[in-house]
């Protein structure tokens, strides 16, 4: 705020100048000099200005305020109230803040702070300034709200926390799943040596049944940060309710009542069919444990046509058919405070050691990545509903079941091919070299892309099979293995990897006869997908 001079027929005129940004340029106000008269706030221009303003006295008394402030901080005309009870956030106190505007050390800062209002929070952006009153000082504040930008704010540093945790999720799985690969691998090959009769067995089933525990927490996790293997599938949700019915009745109890209702015409859906079912089990359970005196779960399917693009909760739902299905319990529902963190890994409204706080962040991981979109609705007191939105899809042809052939033991104990194996992990490397020895491979072991390279330049080497890690130092498993195929046309191709196999989407598509392994694996499942490559 500045003080001008302006001529007019009545001669000069002093006023201040208020400038206020706007969407597509800026506002600018002249303040008559009656901003600073005695009179009461409703008969002055000052009362009537569009943009609140307070005038403070030096120890923080509101002198005069229009009615715009008195609205904004939620205070009558009448109170006499002091500026220091009304702002918080500042990081200092307010009686210092003020003591700066008035020796000018603070002049056109603005200062985002809260209202210590008490039915909703808002934020405002102040910028106090001093004037002069006559022959003494004075201060005026001009405020304008904040609360949508601070609320744009808080939800952008939301989305990069949970971006971040995201990708430190995806990289710790990786790293785990390296080491569950090597736990699992050596536990097979020792549980090869011991049978059911020996001392040891019962040890080694534990660590291998604890491992596999471990693999499923860490499909949490890559579930949470979208970075696991799907296996999308047309999918009838009445069919795969149906399947999962009888489960669900025993987990809930004889004290809660499962009821299901579904859409006679019910659309497919497209989605990895073991996830979907442990998203709906995860809900099923929260609802089971937000009624701990029974009740009844109500789970509905529906087809849904949106006509309009819909906006909730910072995603906006395109026009479109869906699958809607509806999980509705009748529990002790969920504080609207805590609402918006249920979804947030690690959170959880469960006492401790009831809850890990993985399960809905679990679900909404497998939702997003399938394309869907999840919701919930909660009145406390009263119960708890979530929704899941997926695309509707035409049903797949009926197709005949591919023949898998079973491969007799015996002929996969003899492999006779020649692995070249290439991983920079050197436990699952020795795991992985001593499995398919033992089903009578040649291995030839290499820690880098670079180090295979340099073994396929000897031309009267035979490789049948590849078998590489995707995310290694120096070059990738993908780049190396199109390389290599140029010379060798012929050899196929085993990936593996623990991130997801969408890692190398696009890349694999181009590397002809590769299939793809997620760690962590067995000793059956690598030989067994390498015995197959062979065929």
């Amino acid at each position: 705020m500045r003080l001008i001079r302006s001529r007019h027929g009545q001669g000069r005129q002093d006023f201040f100048v208020l400038n206020r940004e706007v969407e597509g340029g800026c506002e600018i106000f002249l303040l008559p000099p009656d901003v600073a008269s005695s009179a009461p706030p409703e008969s002055s221009d000052f009362a009537v200005l569009p943009v609140p303003m307070v005038k403070p006295s030096v120890d923080g008394t509101i002198v005069q305020a229009n009615s715009y402030a008195y609205q904004l901080l939620d205070i009558s005309s009448n109170q006499k109230v002091m500026i220091q009870d009304l702002l918080e956030g500042l990081g200092r106190s307010i009686p210092d803040w003020i003591e700066d505007a008035v020796q000018g050390r603070a002049i056109n800062h603005p200062e985002f702070l809260r209202l210590a209002r008490r039915d909703k929070e808002v934020f405002v952006q102040v910028i106090l300034n001093r004037i002069k009153l006559g022959d003494e000082d004075g201060l005026i504040a001009v405020l304008s709200d904040a609360t949508e930008l601070k609320s744009l704010e808080a939800q952008f540093v939301h989305s990069q926390k949970m971006q971040a945790i995201g990708q430190l999720a995806g990289g710790v799985a990786h790293d785990f799943n390296n080491l569950l690969t090597a736990i699992t691998g050596h536990c097979d090959l020792l549980l090869l040596r011991h049978d059911d009769q020996s001392q040891d067995f019962a040890d080694l089933t534990q660590i291998n049944q604890n491992a596999n525990r471990a693999a499923a927490l860490v499909s949490q996790l890559l579930a949470f940060s979208r970075k696991q293997t799907l296996r999308p599938e047309s999918l009838n949700m009445r069919d795969t309710l149906a399947d999962l019915t009888h489960l669900l009745n025993r987990l809930v109890g004889e004290k809660v009542d499962l009821d299901l209702t579904h859409d006679p015409r019910l659309r497919h859906v497209r989605a990895d069919k073991r996830q979907l079912e442990q998203v709906l089990m995860n809900l099923v359970l929260n609802a089971r444990d937000a009624m701990p005196d029974g009740g009844k779960i109500e789970i509905q399917t529906q087809n849904w046509n949106i006509d309009a693009a819909m906006s909730r909760d910072r995603v906006t739902i395109p026009i479109g058919e869906y699958v809607k299905i509806s999980v509705r319990d009748q529990g002790c529902g969920i504080p609207a405070d805590k609402l918006s963190k249920i979804f947030e890994p690690f959170y959880t409204t469960k006492r401790i050691g009831e809850g890990t706080g993985l399960g809905l962040s679990t679900a909404y991981g497998i939702v997003k990545q399938t394309g869907g979109y999840i919701f919930v609705d909660s009145i406390l007191g009263q119960g708890t509903e979530f929704t899941l939105i997926f695309p509707a899809i035409d049903a797949d042809p009926i197709t005949q079941a591919p023949i898998v052939e079973v491969t007799p033991k015996a002929k996969v104990n003899h492999g006779c091919g020649v692995i070249l194996l290439v991983e920079d992990e050197a436990p699952v490397r020795t795991f992985a070299s001593r499995a398919l020895k033992l089903r009578g491979h040649q291995v030839i072991e290499a820690c880098s892309a670079e180090e295979a390279l340099e073994k396929l330049r000897d031309q009267s080497l035979r490789v049948d099979v590849f078998v590489t890690d995707i995310v290694m130092p120096g070059r990738d498993g993908p780049s190396w293995v199109k390389e290599a195929l140029v010379e060798r046309p012929n050899t196929r191709v085993v990936f593996v990897s623990g991130y997801a196999e969408d890692v190398l989407e696009t890349q694999q598509a181009s590397v002809p006869n590769s299939v793809f392994l997620p760690k962590p694996f067995s000793l059956d499942a690598l030989t067994q997908t390498v015995q197959q490559q062979m065929h």
